[in-house]
């Protein structure tokens, strides 16, 4: 049964987590036909934003292990969604590109996400939206202010 008394003492962060777990639900479930997981098409949208990527690159921007990481590229290229290449400079690393297949879901992958975030915001008018979309992007911008800045040494 869907909650309807929200606690606002919660907190901002709770919240945000919440949000994103509740979508990334109704987004599994959705997409489940495909048989691809949360962690395999955050993979996938991370290629079609830059193809070409190396397991580390991958795994920094995912936030994620170089080993959990490589377990997904493994499977996700068993499954013909990806493929990888030796990088034509160094031939020790390999590159990782998107195969046709997953170019093909690409766009229901799309569709079924701005679908999903029309659902979500149903209820807010074009101005509301406009309001939480830039207020969460000042709140995104602070957050990454504070990140200490990494270099190959950290």
């Amino acid at each position: 049964m869907p909650r309807t008394n929200f606690d606002k003492d919660l907190g901002i962060g709770y919240l945000v987590t919440d949000i994103a777990r509740l979508m990334t639900t109704q987004y599994n479930r959705i997409m489940k036909p495909t048989g691809l997981t949360r962690a395999q098409w955050r993979v996938i949208i991370q290629l079609k934003r830059r193809n070409g990527q190396t397991q580390s690159e991958l795994a920094h921007v995912l936030d994620m292990g170089k080993v959990s990481v490589g377990g997904l590229i493994d499977r996700l290229e068993e499954s013909q969604w990806i493929e990888r290449k030796a990088d034509p400079e160094d031939r020790r690393v390999n590159r990782v590109y998107l195969t046709n297949k997953a170019h093909e879901i690409d766009d229901e992958m799309t569709k079924t996400g701005f679908t999903l975030i029309d659902q979500t915001l149903r209820n807010l008018s074009a101005d509301e939206r406009e309001t939480l979309i830039n207020l969460l992007i000042a709140v995104k911008k602070n957050l990454l202010e504070d990140l200490p800045i990494e270099t190959e040494d950290s």
